[in-house]
């Protein structure tokens, strides 16, 4: 056996083993990139100035950013320290917490009894729904805590646990004791990987219906049932697989404008064109055949 004959199984052998190694390249990089979100999404940051002996700590935790009713929800607590808590860590007097907010604008926080949690909604101060799957968001946030008619210094350790939206806090600042600062908000990488993909998907599919449009009437075969049967499974199914998409973006989106309408515009024509030209042919044909 020649050394070149002996050579080509070994060849082939490495070609079944390419496809391996993509396919453990790829999946190892999607999972690096859920790991490092999972651990951003864990992560706390602290507001403001945590080396203060006297102060409140108000901890911030958002749970959801609805951009349908442009809120945010969150639950806040506190957490005094130094004078401002007793031996028990409870607040030594009363605590009463403001905010810029919808809803729990004001809280009272009892002395001697365990701080709750509270809700409240923040309202956004930027961003479109439209612009899906590239919207983002802004929201500012102000706090300011008293006791005894007596201001006192204000930290924020803030948390979210939104798996659309990342959250990014950024402009803390205190001015006459109130504590403000603003967080940008915008899709994760994962929602946004998917809805590119439903994008992308949705074209390929219509260009595959333009294709299949294209041999049927170029060809001159008639009423091909096979390819209107497949179009018009692609016309009703891209309905579906729109309101799949993450985040529910209402109809007028980039979404929609990008790729949905398009889709279904394509693959309407090829539909209709591959019906009106297929029956001429038949007729054509038949009149062939009764001459």
């Amino acid at each position: 056996m020649s050394e070149e004959s002996a050579a080509t199984p070994r060849r082939r052998r490495w070609l079944w083993a390419v496809p391996v190694v993509l396919a453990i390249l790829v999946t190892a990089g999607s999972l690096s990139v859920y790991f490092s979100q999972r651990a951003q999404s864990q992560t706390q940051t602290v507001l403001g100035d945590a080396s203060a002996t006297d102060r409140v700590d108000v901890l911030f935790y958002v749970q959801k950013l609805d951009p349908v009713t442009q809120t945010l929800s969150a639950q806040v607590s506190i957490d005094p320290k130094g004078r401002f808590a007793d031996t028990d860590g409870f607040p030594a007097k009363d605590i009463v917490l403001h905010q810029a907010a919808s809803k729990g604008d004001t809280i009272t926080f009892k002395a001697g009894k365990n701080p709750g949690i509270n809700d409240v909604q923040v309202l956004l101060s930027d961003g479109v729904i439209t612009d899906y799957p590239f919207d983002s968001y802004k929201a500012d946030f102000a706090f300011f805590a008293e006791t005894n008619n007596e201001a006192a210094p204000v930290d924020v350790t803030f948390a979210s646990g939104d798996t659309f939206f990342g959250l990014s806090p950024r402009d803390s600042k205190t001015a006459d004791g109130v504590f403000t600062f603003s967080a940008d908000a915008g899709r994760t990488v994962g929602m946004f990987a998917f809805a590119l993909f439903i994008m992308l998907f949705m074209w390929c599919l219509s260009i595959a219906a333009v294709i299949a449009a294209t041999f049927a009437i170029a060809g001159r075969h008639g009423l091909l049932w096979p390819s209107m049967s497949f179009m018009g499974a692609l016309l009703f199914a891209l309905v579906p697989l729109r309101n799949a998409v993450p985040g529910g973006p209402p109809i007028g989106s980039v979404l929609d404008f990008g790729a949905f309408f398009i889709a279904e515009a394509l693959i309407s024509l090829s539909l209709i064109s591959t019906v009106v030209v297929g029956y001429l042919v038949e007729l054509r044909k038949k009149k062939e055949a009764a001459a």
